[in-house]
């Protein structure tokens, strides 16, 4: 795995553009119809019934994902993101038990096995992740845990990610247990732009 590093060029232009949106991201998502939050938490609905899970929200943002998790019971949530600014606004909803600056590409400072459940929303994207994320991903959830992410979907970007996902289903080290339907995840911004959530049962 390519070590992440918050001074590369490419990733410190990424998270300075993303600390100078915060202040105005939930107004500018909310009128372009960002529909992958909502998403992805009914999508571990599904799953987990237990609202006592611990669940790790990885590319926290503002704490779109987490509101919508909150609302519908979960308790224990903890945000990491890679900007500031981004968690100083997740950290005004109340609604994280801890926020953390961190970002796949490297590490992440979680002992092994730790949640029950990993969301993320909107991080498997142009120029923010690598494919290799997976595997760390699936080290800091239990066995027997859910990873719930979304996937832009436009006929060329899932291929970048769809071998690694297919990697780990048959190294054993997850199981597929459902994709959505295609849906417009910026509806008002690009109707054609889509996404797919994947659920997947960590083994």
């Amino acid at each position: 795995m390519q070590k992440f590093s918050f001074r590369t060029p490419s990733m410190a232009a990424l998270i300075l553009g993303y600390d100078a949106w915060a202040a105005t991201y939930d107004e500018d998502v909310q009128r372009l119809g960002y529909a992958t939050p909502e998403r992805i938490a009914d999508a571990l609905c599904e799953c987990v019934a237990d609202r006592n899970a611990h669940l790790l929200d990885v590319g926290a943002g503002t704490g779109l994902l987490g509101k919508e998790l909150h609302e519908r019971g979960f308790r224990h949530l903890i945000g990491m993101d890679a900007s500031y600014g981004m968690l100083s606004e997740a950290a005004r909803k109340g609604i994280y038990g801890g926020l953390s600056r961190m970002a796949l590409g490297c590490p992440l400072g979680f002992a092994n096995q730790t949640f029950d459940g990993l969301l993320a929303a909107g991080i498997f994207s142009s120029g923010h992740v690598s494919p290799e994320s997976f595997t760390e991903i699936c080290r800091v959830v239990r066995p027997g845990g859910w990873v719930v992410f979304s996937l832009k979907w436009d006929g060329l970007f899932e291929n970048i990610f769809l071998p690694a996902i297919r990697l780990l289903e048959v190294s054993k080290q997850w199981q597929r247990h459902a994709w959505s339907a295609l849906y417009p995840s910026w509806p008002g911004a690009d109707p054609a732009m889509r996404a797919r959530v994947l659920t997947y049962r960590v083994l």
